[in-house]
């Protein structure tokens, strides 16, 4: 069979576009911009605290984080986890945080992981001032601020547009009774799996009180928030969605657990090299070791912190590995992600490497795409 006879090659393809964890992730997930007073080393490594801090917070959706020894040695010694940092601005430092370093950190104080393919979230927003109500499009200072603590958190917040196509289902009287029928409707237009809902009303003072309410499944969820005013109420906002979401998705630390998978649809060398480095790329594994090749089906173990039920939920989750077909074994997958597009011609490594690499000894050296650094650690 050809394929078995180009199997080393497709091992070698697979490996050169594997060995690079946070690739697959949207960019930012490993970064922080952080205000510095100076460019000072102390000042640096004061900024490096902070950008850890949010980075972490990111990773595991956990706010704030916990008074663990392990964190508060992390925290000390930030220099330990990211390798380089530009000047952005006078005040502003961008700090390039090292994903396996942190995946490791997250891993020894058992926090929680929240995996990165987030999908987006739609926010609906009343406000009521001198007895009339609107509703909150972008460029308002309540979603600005709502937008920016998002994105630090980790998900995109959309706001409606408000065009005529809402205008005509939504009304600010719809999302100041809360009506989830109306508003889930119309929020589907906005791909969101997620939906806040915002009523704040002006005191007296010229801010603003009122509540957020963030519905999962039959569950509703609501925060209170007094005399705040747009930026507060909007960082405010997002942070609790964010724990909201986090709370839903993230995989609780446990042991790792060794699982093993049959992945079919394995057609040609080009598709084995795809599904390694699509395999490399997802955070939540820990390991991947390829143990078998027969006919178009290749069997795996994975190592990962999440249940073998919720693992395959996590794989299916942008389609390109389909579930088990009805009345097959839960560990069949079938892989309809390849990229066959771009081959990467001439491009060779040693045929140890794959092993090297599948028993998870392999270094994940390159972290980062390349960017000529102003400073390292």
């Amino acid at each position: 069979m050809q394929f078995r006879l180009l199997i080393g090659g497709a091992a070698v393809f697979g490996l050169v576009l594997a060995t690079n964890p946070a690739r697959a992730a949207a960019p930012g997930f490993y970064e922080a911009e952080v205000e510095v007073a100076n460019q000072s080393a102390a000042a640096r490594r004061s900024a490096a605290r902070v950008g850890l801090e949010r980075v972490l917070i990111r990773l595991s959706g956990t706010a704030p984080l916990p008074a663990e020894p392990v964190l508060r040695q992390a925290l000390s010694q930030p220099e330990r986890y990211y390798d380089r940092y530009l000047v952005v601005a006078d005040d502003r430092l961008k700090l390039f945080f090292t994903p396996s370093a942190l995946m490791e950190l997250i891993d020894r104080a058992k926090l929680p992981l929240w995996p990165l393919r987030r999908p987006p979230a739609i926010a609906w927003l009343a406000l009521e001032a001198n007895g009339a109500r609107q509703i909150v499009r972008g460029g308002h200072p309540l979603a600005a601020a709502l937008v920016a603590e998002a994105q630090r958190r980790g998900f995109e917040a959309r706001l409606p547009l408000m065009d005529l196509r809402d205008q005509l289902r939504v009304q600010p009287a719809v999302v100041w009774g809360r009506s989830s029928l109306v508003l889930a409707e119309a929020s589907r237009r906005y791909g969101a799996e997620a939906v806040l809902i915002g009523r704040l009303r002006q005191d007296a003072d010229e801010r603003w009180s009122g509540e957020f309410a963030y519905w999962q499944g039959s569950d509703e969820f609501t925060l209170q928030v007094n005399s705040l005013d747009f930026p507060q109420a909007g960082a405010a906002g997002a942070g609790f969605l964010a724990n909201a979401i986090a709370s839903r998705d993230a995989i609780a630390w446990r042991p790792t657990e060794v699982t093993s998978w049959v992945v079919g649809g394995i057609e040609s060398p080009l598709h084995y090299g795809a599904l390694l480095r699509h395999l490399a790329g997802l955070e939540y594994l820990k390991g991947v070791a390829v143990v078998g090749l027969h006919q178009d089906r290749l069997d795996i173990q994975v190592s990962s912190r999440a249940e073998m039920g919720r693992l395959l939920t996590l794989l299916q989750a942008d389609g390109r590995l389909a579930g088990p077909a009805p009345g097959a074994r839960a560990n069949r997958l079938t892989w309809r992600g390849a990229d066959l597009e771009r081959p990467l011609a001439g491009q060779r490594l040693p045929l140890d490497a794959l092993a090297q690499w599948s028993s998870g000894q392999a270094s994940r050296s390159d972290d980062h795409p390349p960017t000529q650094p102003v400073g390292n650690p």
